[in-house]
């Protein structure tokens, strides 16, 4: 990283202001002073807004000491990437901000995004607090001075728009600002307050009496709709499941019960990203996720104290995707729901 005394967009600012204490980075005011220094002096270069993924929940299940631990490795790592001309700085919490002067061509930033989140590793890696392996990641969205904008404020909100479609798209993941693809965007808070119409919604699912395999197919669609993920299973306790994309059930030749007890391990709900080590230890489950290019997984077992229903399989290819609180809760109360209706029609 560039000694900050050499950086004139930092002039007037008071020495102890300019790197954030925790991170040792450049601080909010210092990387935003830098982005509009740059504008003033008609300089080319793109800004990178960086979020990690469900940092709240490493703060709430391991404590803020993993979490300030995760923000200082971050932070050394970046500026390790930063060493030549590219400023980093810490935007406020879990967010950083990243200028590349002179680098705006798409495919230029596209190998340095690349360089980022692949030859570098910065993330989609373990990280060790001391205690345990945390598996870190992160989403991006960029845009470039001046071919997007030429004010600070409305090229801050044209990255911030290719963050949201990239926290859309499952997280994880980096997105260039394309005009055409992102203009019409509307950032807003992705949070759980959706959950209360999805919730209301789902529930109309089993408002009109239907059979076992509608209601299904029904649930299964509605989950596919809502969660934007790649395929939608549900493998029924005859070993035939019905999927999201066609009406007809199918022989479950590659998964059953076994292979997902195992991943379950005792619970109702499993969800994991990577899913190396679960195909490491199953073949058969290695070679149904490699056949369907499946690198994210989540399960949901549908029981009662006297019957197993069967299990409701959500998964995502292309990129590693990040199941996140909101998503998993609609996935358990989707699967109580489901449970109670499969056990009307039993009793009738």
């Amino acid at each position: 990283m560039i000694d900050y005394r050499d950086i004139k967009y930092l002039s007037t600012m008071n020495d102890d202001s300019i790197i954030d204490p925790l991170t040792q980075i450049f601080s909010r005011t210092a990387i935003i002073n830098i982005a509009k220094g740059l504008i003033k002096d008609n300089i080319p270069f793109t800004i990178m807004i960086l979020d990690l993924d469900n940092f709240k929940q490493i703060n709430d299940s391991f404590g803020h000491l993993s979490g300030d631990f995760i923000l200082k490795s971050v932070g050394d790592n970046l500026k390790k990437f930063c060493y030549k001309n590219i400023y980093v700085g810490r935007y406020g919490g879990d967010e950083f901000l990243l200028l590349m002067p002179n680098v705006v061509e798409y495919d230029d930033v596209h190998h340095k995004l690349e360089s980022l989140y692949e030859r570098n590793k910065i993330f989609r890696k373990y990280y060790n607090d001391g205690l345990r392996d945390i598996y870190l990641t992160a989403t991006l969205g960029c845009a470039k001075y001046p071919d997007d904008e030429k004010d600070y404020e409305k090229l801050f909100s044209k990255a911030d728009k290719a963050l949201y479609r990239g926290k859309l798209k499952g997280r994880n993941c980096y997105i260039i600002y394309v005009e055409s693809k992102h203009k019409d965007i509307v950032v807003h808070e992705i949070a759980e307050g959706s959950l209360i119409k999805l919730f209301n919604s789902s529930k109309r699912l089993f408002d009109i009496d239907k059979g076992k395999k509608q209601i299904i197919k029904s649930t299964v669609d509605f989950l596919y709709s809502h969660l934007h993920c790649s395929y939608v299973y549900f493998l029924t306790n005859e070993r035939t499941y019905i999927t999201n994309y066609n009406d007809e059930e199918k022989r479950a030749i590659e998964y059953y019960e076994l292979h997902l007890e195992k991943i379950l391990n005792g619970d109702t709900i499993f969800f994991e990203t990577p899913l190396t080590k679960y195909k490491a230890n199953d073949e058969a489950l290695s070679n149904f996720l490699n056949s369907r290019a499946i690198q994210s997984i989540m399960v949901s077992k549908l029981k009662t104290y006297k019957m197993n229903y069967g299990y409701l399989i959500i998964a995502e290819k292309e990129i590693t995707r990040i199941w996140q609180e909101h998503e998993i809760a609609l996935v358990m109360y989707v699967s109580t729901l489901l449970e109670m209706e499969l056990m009307n029609i039993d009793k009738d």
